[in-house]
């Protein structure tokens, strides 16, 4: 229900006007389920998981902007861990799902971390994120792009890339 987008639905029905108060009780239970759904489902424990494994997908933490916020120090752990597992999948893996969430992941990484284009550039994901844009599946092309332009530009200036 929550990777459904479950969450949005149930908040703008809230926003309705509804004369049953038994309704906006069960939308308000229902809305605090959810929100500790995808709290326990956004834990920095299950994405490190996800990403050292290599089996990347598409899970409601990769596109929640409070999980990148509230844990975006966590990636300096043991050198950029993370993203060092993360850069390796895009030379590695022959999944388009686990490429196209791994580019993703490392846009989010720079539009987060203060110092996120530097720190890309760095570990030389540029030339790897480069090779994917023309990728022949159409989800990889579009967030090797994304995640170019905001090693570019930026996440100011890219910003109108949200996906």
């Amino acid at each position: 229900m929550v990777e459904l987008g479950l969450l949005q639905i149930v908040q703008s029905s809230k926003a309705q006007a509804w004369s049953d108060e038994d309704l906006l009780e069960a939308l308000n239970q229902l809305e605090d389920g959810l929100k500790d759904s995808i709290k326990r489902l956004s834990s920095f424990d299950k994405y490190k998981q996800e990403v050292l494994l290599g089996h990347l997908d598409w899970s409601p933490m990769h596109k929640d902007p409070n999980f990148w916020r509230e844990n975006i120090s966590n990636f300096e752990e043991n050198d950029f861990q993370i993203l060092r597992v993360l850069i390796t999948i895009l030379d590695t893996s022959t999944d388009a799902r686990a490429l196209a969430v791994a580019c993703y992941d490392l846009s989010q990484f720079i539009q987060y971390h203060p110092a996120g284009r530097v720190i890309v550039t760095d570990l030389k994901a540029k030339e790897r994120v480069m090779k994917l844009m023309n990728h022949e599946n159409a989800e990889v092309t579009k967030n090797a792009l994304l995640c170019i332009q905001r090693l570019l530009l930026g996440a100011k200036y890219a910003s109108f890339m949200q996906v």
